[in-house]
């Protein structure tokens, strides 16, 4: 082991996996450290269980400004590209194709999806379809089966989906990394990084096993936890987090592909949506229900304390948080979802406001709550503006990267790596295989990196 590695990655997530494999393949990167504090890659938000395993390429976020569709599509291209490109014994269980639809239940919403629809979207999506009931009734019967004749519905489309298991492609990530004999690579599990300091040329990352660690350049891929630790060096006062935690409901499964519910713009995690599941064909998913943790992971309230310190309570969090929470949309999610938690009334409420909004002929009984499925997602605060951020955000300082990265943060693994990698190698003094990049991607590293700025 090297007395300084030249890159220590924090987090075996998909973030942190995405970037070791970047930097082994495309720097000139000579050592690599991957920290997770837990027993195996991918363990929380990146675990199949924790999220909708949707590959996100903006066709469905409703929410989404043109110019954020671009760059999510784009660099979502990228993580397509590599799963497709995956040897055909991981291929099929890592990534799968399903349709996606999204679906505008009542007279507003289907007049807002037909505006987005003649907004320039299908200049992105040359294959988007904007859908009356008798086509959504072809894709998806059971969306159309049993509905009220007079309720207005409107589909939108682009024709194509996918749906990954982002753990297993963290996994494949690390594979292809140590495949360069070149690069010596080391991932240590069950190590839990608890402080770090600067020295003059490089830091030292301290664990809870009393281990110190050395590297030049520190990556912080932990999720909820990069904001916690980029305050800890001293960086970024102008962001808090607000972390959102969701649930999710099994079903048989009664749908064919994803049918994503119509999104209100301003508000930036996913509307109810109903999914099949890469790992149980047999089953439709219903979910994230919304909630409000006050903790960093889901069911370890001894995160408490540490989510206080990535919150800052000051008069501008309270000023935002009170523009946020007086958001009409935001207000009524947060009302709705308050009362999915209550006891027997929950479940029936959920069932009445959510699911048969999609399947309408879809009984209680048939609806399970999945208590193993779900996670914690860091929904970024921008104190300047007092709303919340839509998307990731990276946080900089000398040597040091923390990535806070909400959906579509798995989507866009691959950018994320890009941009870091491309950081780093500046940082080091070292070329990036930009060359190599644009022969395996197809596209010029360079337009990724400036969508960035």
């Amino acid at each position: 082991m090297p007395e300084v590695f030249d890159v220590i990655i924090v987090g075996g997530g998909i973030t942190g996996t995405s970037l070791m494999y970047m930097l082994s393949r495309f720097t000139g990167v000579k050592s690599i450290l991957l920290l997770e504090k837990y027993d195996k890659i991918a363990p929380l938000n990146s675990n199949s269980r924790s999220n909708s395993q949707t590959l996100h390429f903006g066709d469905i976020e409703t929410n989404y400004s043109l110019e954020k569709i671009r760059k999510v599509n784009r660099v979502s291209t990228l993580t397509l590209k590599y799963c497709m490109a995956l040897p055909e014994r991981f291929r099929n269980s890592t990534i799968q194709e399903c349709q996606t639809m999204v679906l505008a239940v009542g007279k507003e919403e289907s007049e807002q999806i037909s505006k987005i629809y003649d907004s320039g979207i299908r200049e992105i999506f040359p294959t988007m379809r904007l859908l009356n009931k008798n086509e959504i009734n072809e894709l998806e019967p059971n969306v159309v089966a049993g509905r009220d004749p007079s309720e207005q519905i409107t589909g939108l489309t682009s024709g194509h989906g996918y749906m990954v298991d982002f753990g297993k492609l963290s996994e494949t990530f690390v594979e292809d990394a140590t495949k360069n004999d070149k690069v010596e690579i080391k991932v240590v599990f069950n190590h839990k990084v608890i402080d770090t300091k600067k020295t003059d040329d490089y830091y030292t990352v301290r664990t809870d096993k009393g281990e110190e660690f050395k590297g030049r350049f520190i990556d912080f891929s932990t999720g909820t936890y990069s904001l916690y630790f980029a305050k800890k060096m001293g960086l970024e006062q102008n962001l808090s987090i607000l972390n959102i935690g969701g649930g999710f409901y099994n079903s048989r499964r009664v749908l064919k592909g994803k049918v994503y519910r119509f999104q209100h713009s301003g508000i930036p995690f996913a509307a109810i949506h109903a999914d099949p599941d890469i790992n149980d064909p047999n089953v439709t998913r219903f979910g994230p229900t919304v909630k409000v943790p006050l903790s960093l992971e889901k069911g370890k309230r001894g995160t408490f304390m540490d989510y206080v310190k990535s919150f800052d309570f000051d008069l501008d969090t309270l000023k935002s948080l009170k523009n946020i929470f007086f958001e009409k949309n935001i207000r009524k999610i947060i009302r709705q979802n308050f009362v999915y938690d209550i006891p027997g009334v929950g479940k029936r409420s959920f069932m009445k406001h959510e699911v048969n909004k999609i399947i309408p002929t879809l009984r209680i009984n048939e609806l399970k709550f999945a208590p193993e499925m779900g996670g914690i997602r860091p929904q970024i605060i921008d104190e300047r503006t007092k709303k919340f951020a839509v998307g990731d955000d990276k946080i900089k300082g000398e040597g040091l990267t923390f990535n806070i990265t909400p959906s579509p943060g798995a989507s866009a693994c691959l950018g994320n790596a890009l941009v870091d990698a491309m950081d780093i190698s500046k940082y080091l003094n070292l070329d990036f295989g930009s060359e190599g990049f644009t022969r395996s991607f197809g596209i010029e590293p360079e337009k990724i990196y400036s969508s960035y700025d």
